[in-house]
């Protein structure tokens, strides 16, 4: 089975050489931990204050590419439960992860569950890798794909059923709002989106200054809504690393890369990464919403004063295989992709 982190890691004393990333991505500048990261109140997205509601949502998207939503109307008690079972799966003992835990790379199953250890990124021909451990399956709208999901804690797939369906409603509010924010037109995005959920366990480690949970990257989905309890998220504004405190019952919400392709290059996506303590494990709760098919500028945004920035392309066989070959950095995934001025 895949040589899962979750099921060694409390016996180090020491990072392995696996696991120590070259010096130029290690995390050794201090990081300021900010509480200036836009909040966004949805609860008034239903009233008076609606059009407030998404000017300040735009104004997130284009200066941070990340929020805090508050007021999302997601049960806590459910907030509180998912987090749980997920804790209590990656505790598992290894014999009942092992069905589950396979070569992301090599899985041809993209809706079934799967479990993997970091993602490895080549230096130079030296494979190194991440603090962590990723659990990750399709949360489709029909539910199908449900008999694939773990069995084990034995109420996981009641509970994430219920869980991704409260995310679905709220990515739909996010979306809708966005759409007027960029003046587009009503149920832009209610056309059939993909939705994912890739849930990252990042256990205690010996040396934090000499690997991360993840390294910087830019999401390559529409949006992704983010549960988390301890701190460890961080992002690159005016390409300086700051920290995101977490809010109690709160979810992050960053824009993907597929985003900016929609926007025409109004809005972009946020280089973020993850480091690690030595004292507690942290577990985050990712929901994906994906394009289903085809990306492209809104026609929208997109006239003789703003011709198109990008390509048309057809995101899961175009987009994703050069966004998953390691050759891509931040933005350089959309390069490919744009239109020579």
């Amino acid at each position: 089975m895949a040589d899962l982190l979750s099921n060694w890691s409390s016996t180090l004393e020491a990072v392995p050489p696996s696991h120590c990333i070259p010096v130029h991505e290690r995390p050794s500048d201090p990081v300021e931990i900010v509480d200036n990261i836009p909040v966004i109140d949805l609860g008034k997205a239903n009233g008076e204050e609606r059009s407030v509601v998404v000017k300040e949502l735009l104004k997130a998207f284009e200066e941070y590419g990340f929020f805090q939503i508050i007021n999302h109307g997601v049960p806590v008690d459910l907030m509180d439960e998912a987090m749980k079972v997920y804790k209590e799966f990656f505790s598992l003992p290894a014999a009942e992860k092992a069905e589950y835990a396979k070569d992301a790379a090599n899985d041809t199953n993209r809706g079934a569950a799967t479990l993997y250890s970091s993602s490895a990124k080549h230096y130079d021909s030296e494979e190194h890798r991440y603090w962590r451990d990723v659990l990750e399956h399709s949360c489709n709208l029909d539910g199908k794909d449900k008999k694939t999901w773990p069995s084990n804690p034995p109420r996981y797939r009641e509970v994430i059923g219920a869980y991704g369906d409260e995310l679905r409603r709220v990515s739909k509010v996010i979306l809708g709002l966005l759409s007027e924010g960029l003046g587009l037109e009503a149920g832009f995005f209610d056309t059939e989106l993909g939705q994912r959920m890739l849930v990252n366990h990042y256990p205690a480690c010996p040396d934090p200054s000499l690997t991360l949970g993840v390294g910087g990257h830019c999401d390559p989905n529409l949006i992704t809504i983010i549960q988390q309890e301890v701190y460890g998220l961080q992002i690159l504004k005016d390409d300086k690393w700051i920290g995101v405190q977490p809010i109690r019952n709160a979810f992050v919400v960053n824009s993907g890369l597929p985003i900016t392709v929609v926007s025409n290059g109004k809005l972009t996506s946020v280089a973020h990464r993850v480091v690690t303590n030595t004292t507690h494990s942290r577990t985050s709760i990712g929901t994906f919403i994906c394009p289903h098919d085809i990306v492209e500028p809104a026609k929208a945004l997109v006239g003789p004063e703003n011709p198109p920035q990008f390509k048309s392309f057809n995101w899961g066989i175009d987009f994703m295989p050069h966004y998953l070959s390691k050759k891509s950095v931040y933005h350089a995934s959309l390069e490919p992709f744009k239109i020579d001025a």
